[in-house]
């Protein structure tokens, strides 16, 4: 059932009349359940951010669960002013055990169909991580056996394996959630706000200085908050790009490889459809049309090459793509040499939340071990690892839900560190920003891009 949201209370465990820039405001959620009694246990999942509307700053809250019912959320103190908290119940423990269980209790919630295609005919069959035989029906593996990844398709009678050529998913309206649970789901039940006993407070100057962004840094939690509408890495000094001559000043003589999803597609389209500093080679369209298509961008006169490519399995697309154009990340990373001119920015995430999590571990330890590989032929190299972003509050939270997001966003933390990589935590800044969609604009995504080059052009 959903908890109380009137009863449950968070205030400040250290009021002062005045903050300084640099210490932390520590705030305590005490939770109460739909009965209005006080819970004795942790496990909800609650998010928090502190901002101030006027000044375009914002900046999460670190979560501490104490497993009896309350919480402590820590936020960083980084700009003057006043200053407003805002913390939001998006699931309770009894509705995070329900979606994590439904996450696991299958081979997930997506399902795919392959298209074979062989001498101008062609046949639909079932595909999947994982499939069983029955009725007499043939296999066929599509494993690459350098990475041990792997999917099945069940084999067309009269066609090959080899002529598996496109690939689409469907839902497979297929409910782990009982009755029940799904309560919890109700749109009125997600991102509740918490009631606060304190309306805002008031922060000092302090000076505050760090070195410019560098490969290898480690990201802190939180990485970073907005101040004046621009992202503030915690850690670092980043350069803001907004301007197509910034930009090309980063790119120019330089190879630029994004591979992974939608949200990278922003970055070709953002170069070419926005600043148009580089122009689509044999693509003729423009935004979200072919979405799945691997996409190519040249400057001949600044000498500027940029390309877009999937991750490979699973994509969720319901409409057939070609599916032989497709490559795991390691692998593509594994095809190129290197260089001091060349730049990977990889991400994954949305289109594994419909899947064990075990699956996206395998897969980020895949790509950890390709860049290890690419390091010791071209140490210079620069790749710089990108989280997912938050998404729509309305996106269904067992199939696609910022849950599975979150649970995915710390197995990339704990994968990458140690490795002299860049990493951009998005999840961290639109969580701070509250942009609540997968495809954000604005100023955040040229956050996200600014951050991204002062990795790749330091």
């Amino acid at each position: 059932m959903p908890l109380e949201s009137s009863s449950s209370t968070a205030f400040i465990v250290n009021p002062k009349e005045q903050y300084c820039v640099g210490e932390d405001l520590v705030v305590r959620i005490d939770m109460y359940d739909h009965l209005g009694d006080r819970k004795r246990y942790g496990g909800d999942f609650i998010r928090a951010r502190l901002f101030a509307s006027q000044l375009g700053a914002s900046v999460s809250g670190q979560i501490e669960d104490f497993n009896n019912g309350s919480y402590h959320v820590r936020f960083h103190l980084y700009w003057t002013g006043t200053a407003k908290t805002s913390i939001w119940l998006f699931h309770p423990s009894e509705g995070v055990a329900a979606v994590w269980r439904a996450r696991h209790a299958s081979q997930g919630v997506l399902g795919f169909e392959g298209k074979f295609e062989m001498l101008g005919k062609d046949a639909v069959t079932k595909c999947a991580f994982k499939l069983n035989e029955g009725k007499g029906k043939e296999i066929c593996e599509y494993l690459d056996p350098l990475y041990e990844e792997a999917f099945y398709c069940f084999k067309v009678p009269n066609f090959t394996c080899q002529s598996l050529n496109e690939m689409r998913g469907y839902k497979l309206q297929i409910l782990h959630i009982t009755p029940s649970e799904s309560k919890l789901f109700e749109r009125s039940n997600i991102a509740v706000e918490i009631p606060q006993t304190f309306d805002s407070i008031s922060i000092n100057a302090c000076v505050l200085q760090h070195p410019k962004c560098q490969m290898g840094m480690k990201a802190t939690f939180p990485s970073g908050y907005f101040f004046n509408s621009t992202w503030k890495p915690a850690y670092c000094t980043m350069t803001t790009y907004n301007t197509a001559e910034d930009f090309v000043k980063c790119l120019q003589g330089k190879k630029l490889f994004l591979i992974g999803d939608s949200t990278l597609r922003q970055f070709i389209m953002h170069f070419t459809e926005g600043i148009k500093i580089v122009n689509y080679f044999r693509y003729h369209q423009t935004g979200w049309n072919s979405w799945q298509q691997t996409l190519e961008a040249l400057n001949m006169e600044k000498d500027i090459y940029i390309s877009y490519q999937r991750h490979g399995f699973p994509l969720e697309s319901f409409e057939f793509f070609y599916f032989m154009d497709d490559m795991y990340t390691s692998r593509q990373i594994d095809r190129q040499p290197g260089g001091k001119d060349t730049i990977f920015v990889i991400t994954m995430g949305q289109h594994f939340r419909q899947f064990p999590l075990k699956l996206y571990i395998k897969r980020a330890l895949n790509i950890r071990r390709a860049i290890e590989r690419l390091f010791l032929r071209s140490p210079d190299t620069k790749v710089i690892i990108k989280t997912e972003n938050t998404r729509e509050t309305y996106a269904p939270p067992e199939r696609i839900g910022d849950f599975h997001g979150y649970s995915q966003y710390l197995v990339l933390r704990e994968v990458f560190q140690g490795v002299k990589v860049g990493f951009v935590d998005a999840w961290d800044m639109t969580v701070a920003s509250a942009s609540a969609t997968v495809h954000p604009s604005g100023y955040v995504l040229n956050s996200i891009m600014s951050l991204t080059c002062s990795f790749a052009c330091s």
